[in-house]
């Protein structure tokens, strides 16, 4: 089959639906592989993850559960679509390597199998078991590396996503935002969208990215709490870690994360009682930062007001350790992430 090397022909790909029995996707920008993994099970499906032909498995799956998923009649679909994300080649014994290598050979025409790296850092140069497994997926499936993209290309990307929603940005202003923000798709998309909620159909302008953008830190504070709420452990102890690198204050972190749960709170009572964004906005004065509130008031209709509220006095609990006792903060962080975590799934 082949190895791809660009993000146009696994498009193209997806879009022919003449589907291989396996797929590897992985790469530095893993904002492309989560989107391009979405895509690829999306259509493989037709948009229908709940139906009993789509299994996905855990990155510990052992190799019986891979065979039991793979060699499964598809009931109701044309594929039996499997997806495994963060699968540890390195780490399997190469007894076990080794067949499952093989098995990759023999799987049903009728299963779909993916292999997508959405957190997984992979050198696949010195990654000797990933680098094996991967010519294998060149031979009988597809094989696609989504690496960082280059500032002009970046460029046109956001002004792309602004002009999908209806407004305009310059490339001058496009290169202020990446410059503000750095080159991680993932940030600059949550970037864009606060943009063009604010600029609502027209123009994009350098007086609103001063007022709207944050800087990386903030960015990465907002993106952790995305990892927080869409169940992303992974996601979320790798954002605080780079927090922590930078030496970014807890205090800053836990304030910052506190403020996305205080919106939530605010819309979910508030939609409760029959109020509006805008009435929110105009008690609570949020001015022309009322846009966070339209997320917020998105996230919050995911969780019941008991969960907020147990998210909120698990943050003041940590608030009121951070600045009491000796404990060490990035434990005191890493617990916060957990429990928050656990709470908000309590009533899914």
């Amino acid at each position: 089959m082949a190895k791809l090397t660009s993000e146009q022909d696994f498009k193209k790909e997806i879009s022919q639906a003449d589907f291989k029995r396996i797929y590897l996707i992985y790469g530095e920008e893993k904002y492309l592989v989560k989107h391009y993994t979405n895509s690829l099970v999306n259509k493989v499906t037709n948009k229908k993850t709940n139906n009993i032909d789509y299994i996905k498995l855990g990155n510990n799956a052992d190799l019986q559960e891979i065979y039991n998923a793979c060699e499964q009649i598809p009931l109701f679909s044309e594929y039996r679509c499997v997806l495994i994300n963060d699968y540890d080649f390195e780490g399997l014994p190469e007894s076990d390597f080794k067949e499952l290598d093989n098995y990759f050979k023999d799987i049903s025409p009728s299963t779909v199998l993916i292999f997508s790296m959405p957190t997984l850092v992979i050198d696949s140069k010195k990654n000797g078991k990933f680098k094996r497994v991967s010519a294998t997926a060149e031979k009988v499936g597809i094989s696609i590396e989504f690496q960082k993209k280059n500032e002009a290309s970046l460029e046109k990307q956001i002004i792309s996503w602004a002009e999908k929603t209806g407004c305009t940005l310059r490339p001058s202003n496009a290169s202020k935002i990446i410059s503000m923000c750095g080159t991680d798709m993932t940030l600059l998309r949550n970037e864009l969208h606060k943009l063009t909620a604010y600029a609502d159909g027209s123009e994009i302008t350098e007086d609103m990215i001063k007022l709207l953008v944050v800087k990386n830190t903030e960015t990465r504070i907002f993106a952790l709490s995305d990892c927080i709420m869409s169940g992303d452990f992974k996601g979320a102890y790798s954002q605080l870690a780079q927090l922590i690198e930078q030496n970014e204050k807890p205090e800053i972190i836990l304030s910052t994360l506190g403020s996305v749960y205080i919106d939530m709170y605010r819309m979910r009572v508030a939609n409760e009682s029959g109020m509006t964004i805008s009435d929110v906005s105009a008690d609570f004065k949020y001015g022309r930062r009322d846009f966070v509130l339209k997320k917020a008031n998105s996230n919050s209709k995911k969780y019941s007001t008991s969960a907020l509220r147990k998210a909120l006095d698990i943050i003041l609990q940590t608030d009121i350790k951070l600045k009491s006792t000796r404990a060490d903060t990035k434990i005191l962080l890493e617990t916060l992430i957990t429990r928050l975590m656990l709470a908000l799934r309590e009533d899914l």
